[in-house]
């Protein structure tokens, strides 16, 4: 008998200083070695290695042949500062999310100082985030950061490992459409030896997840990478790679973008730099998209409120002119279907027949809408077994509303003087950001919450707020997202037991900035298929599918598809359904059974290994906007012992028959698979489910199939 092998601690780092005339930090985590060094004043990456090596004789980067080689990217006043860094120490410490290394450095040039921390949770990513002091007696205007920077690679005779025929030596993935309705876009791009940047939320449009899958094509390296924030930011790539070149390298610097200054410190003030999350992996896109959820599981995302995550949501919104009558009705036909969650939406402040965008800032219940308070929507929600939530758009206070009419002064502020973002509050000011997190706070207590839903109806922000300080027009994304975070941190660790969940006018802040300080997020409000299951298909790369929410019903998503092609793509994440009936309508029966099915896989089979599941996207690629052809997601138990795969036939002509072969189970199991269309179930061994496959035909589009297979004991 072949001897296992032997248990080994996943949650293992490791992080080796080496003091001296040149001090060398190595961290190791998992089976991935990065190292840096302080390199005649400047602070260096050295190397990246994924099969545990440290390079300490061999493979570690010159600095001198690289015009970037610095490990974090700071311009303050007028100047970058690449080098004249000294060392000040390292200091290593465990915590709960795992071996925590800071090191110290002092600017010699500038009064600076800095201290590079970085985070090993045991997986093959990485955290580094920067503490940047102003020791100065005058303030200090921070330009430019990079929480990260360097050569990730240098790949030795790289033309004869791959001929020019072969194709390019990078390829770089991303979410490729930044605009609204089109989340989670993902294409894979040829990486040009050249200069390549992708951005959101200044340079594009808010709505691209800031994270991207990079490809070695000559040596199989998969690097991925996130960065934790909710303004401006840019992935810069810059590859040298020609034809007269030996070696190719590869540059990155990843972190905030903005105007300059982003940022002016006073004397003796200290800022975090947003977290970078960077990681290394062999293998295909799946290694690296679960590579970077097992790391966000792990160390970056905040415990589920009451225990666990993927509640089954439903609510009313301002899709109809809501009265207490639909409230009644909706929670009603919420607790048929067995939803455990019901919210209110946009407009319970707001008088009848209002415009519910104008009044936001206004957060008491309106009683010429719901003459008896909310009271009774939450008793009844109560009655029915479900938990009771509202919305606020809580960042903006609407042109109609008292907050506006007292405070224009607490409106954000543009470039050109003008307050035009719609009334989004100016956080940069702490009597603001007391204001809203107060208001907050009073709506949870008052209407006792237990669940809270976020909005951010903001477009159009571009370059962003600035605010006048210290004689400079500063930036207002880092000072704004300082205040927001720090806002919810302290809300989630007053109200516990509250779900918070995080949207932003359907995709617009689904970075783990903000995601890990909520519960889930809402990642789109479009619907409607087949786009629908592109944006499904590409945000379950992003992030992990237990925080990735989808609807069905309300948003137009009925206007497209049959029942199950909607319903199929809520089993892959977490669902909420709208809108199953008018008031004063009976159920459809076959619907009601359908919805009663579909509630009851998520709930019962799905939902228990979901948090701690592997998800393959088996079509990682689908047109945009409107994808055709075949769109396949699985998501098995990581054990492999069980799991569900939608196969799905998306817009036009396609050819009538797909051959899948699963991903995620054990080959050695013997499994019950059952097709959900016919519910005609067989066994089959695990060896041909995921060699040989099993052939799936649907001779229409916009309809999918479902297996659900379990291993037999």
């Amino acid at each position: 008998m072949q001897a296992q092998p032997e248990a080994v601690d996943r949650n293992w780092s490791d992080v080796l200083i080496t003091e001296g005339a040149e001090p060398v930090v190595v961290y190791r985590t998992g089976m991935v070695v990065y190292e840096e060094s302080l390199t005649l004043g400047r602070y260096v990456g050295r190397a990246w290695n994924g099969s545990g090596y440290v390079s300490y004789y061999d493979g570690r980067m010159d600095p001198a042949v690289h015009p970037m080689p610095q490990a974090f990217w700071l311009e303050i006043d007028g100047q970058l500062l690449a080098s004249d860094w000294e060392w000040m120490g390292a200091e290593v410490a465990d915590e709960a999310r795992g071996k925590h290394a800071i090191v110290s450095l002092r600017h010699t040039v500038r009064p600076v100082s800095l201290k590079a921390h970085t985070l090993l949770d045991g997986t093959p990513v990485i955290t580094r985030w920067l503490e940047i002091t102003n020791t100065s007696d005058r303030p200090a205007a921070l330009a430019a950061c990079g929480s990260w920077s360097g050569v990730l690679q240098t790949v030795r005779r790289w033309r004869d490992v791959l001929p020019e025929e072969a194709g390019p030596l990078y390829s770089l993935g991303y979410a490729e459409n930044p605009h609204w309705g089109h989340e989670g876009s993902f294409r894979w791009h040829d990486l040009p030896a050249a200069g390549y940047r992708v951005d959101g939320r200044y340079r594009r449009d808010r709505h691209r997840h800031p994270w991207f899958a990079l490809r070695n094509n000559a040596t199989g390296e998969m690097f991925v990478g996130q960065l934790a924030w909710s303004g401006g930011y840019a992935f810069e790539f810059d590859l040298s790679a020609d034809a007269s070149d030996a070696d190719a390298r590869l540059f990155l610097r990843a972190g905030p973008d903005a105007p300059a200054p982003q940022r002016v410190l006073a004397p003796g003030e200290t800022v975090n730099s947003p977290e970078m999350h960077l990681g290394l992996t062999f293998g295909d896109l799946d290694a690296g998209v679960q590579a970077m959820h097992d790391h966000l599981r792990r160390s970056v995302m905040k415990p589920q409120a009451r225990g666990r995550g993927g509640w089954v949501e439903s609510g009313i919104g301002p899709e109809i002119e809501i009265t207490a009558a639909e409230v009644v009705h909706a929670i009603d036909c919420a607790a048929d279907i067995g939803c455990e969650v019901f919210f209110i939406d946009a407009s319970w402040y707001a008088p009848p027949k209002s415009n519910w965008w104008s009044t936001v800032g206004e957060w008491t219940v309106d009683l010429t809408r719901f003459p008896e308070g909310l009271e009774p929507f939450r008793r009844r929600a109560h009655d029915r077994g479900m938990l009771f939530g509202l919305w606020m758009d809580a960042e903006r206070i609407g042109s109609e509303s008292g907050a506006a009419k007292a405070h224009p002064d607490w409106e954000a502020t543009a470039y050109d003087g003008r307050r035009s973002f719609g009334g989004q509050l100016d956080l940069t000011d702490p009597e603001v950001a007391a204001w809203m997190e107060a208001q907050i706070a009073l709506v949870i207590e008052q209407n006792e919450l237990e669940f809270f839903r976020l909005d951010y109806n903001v477009g159009g922000m571009g370059m962003g707020a600035r605010t006048l300080r210290d004689g400079f027009a500063e930036n207002g994304f880092w000072r704004y997202y300082d205040a927001l975070y720090g806002i919810y941190d302290r809300l989630r660790a007053r109200f516990p037991e509250v779900i918070f969940e995080s949207c932003a006018g359907g995709g617009g802040r689904t970075d783990v900035g903000m995601v890990s300080r909520f519960s889930h997020t809402w990642v789109t409000d479009w619907q409607i298929a087949p786009r629908s299951f592109a944006i499904t298909n590409g945000m379950t790369m992003a992030l992990p599918p237990e925080y990735v929410d989808r609807l069905i019903g309300g948003q137009s998503g009925y206007l497209a598809a049959d029942f199950d092609f909607q319903a199929r793509q809520l089993l892959f994440v977490r669902p909420t359904i709208g809108f199953p009936k008018p008031r004063g309508a009976q159920w459809n029966p076959h619907m009601l059974a359908r919805m009663k099915h579909w509630i009851g896989l998520y709930k019962g089979f799905v939902r228990p290994f979901m948090a701690t599941g592997r998800i393959y996207h088996h079509t990682p690629e689908v047109l945009d906007p409107e994808p055709r052809g075949w769109g396949v997601l699985e998501i098995d138990a990581a054990d492999g012992l069980r799991g569900i795969c939608g196969v799905f036939r998306l817009a036009g002509q396609a050819p009538p028959e797909y051959l899948l072969r699963l991903r995620g189970i054990d080959r050695s199991k013997r499994y019950r698979v059952t097709f959900d269309n016919s519910g005609q179930a067989c066994e089959v061994e695990g060896l041909h489910l995921a060699d040989q496959g099993l052939t799936v035909r649907l001779d229409g589009a916009l309809t999918s199939e479902l297996l659900v297979y379990e291993a037999i004991e």
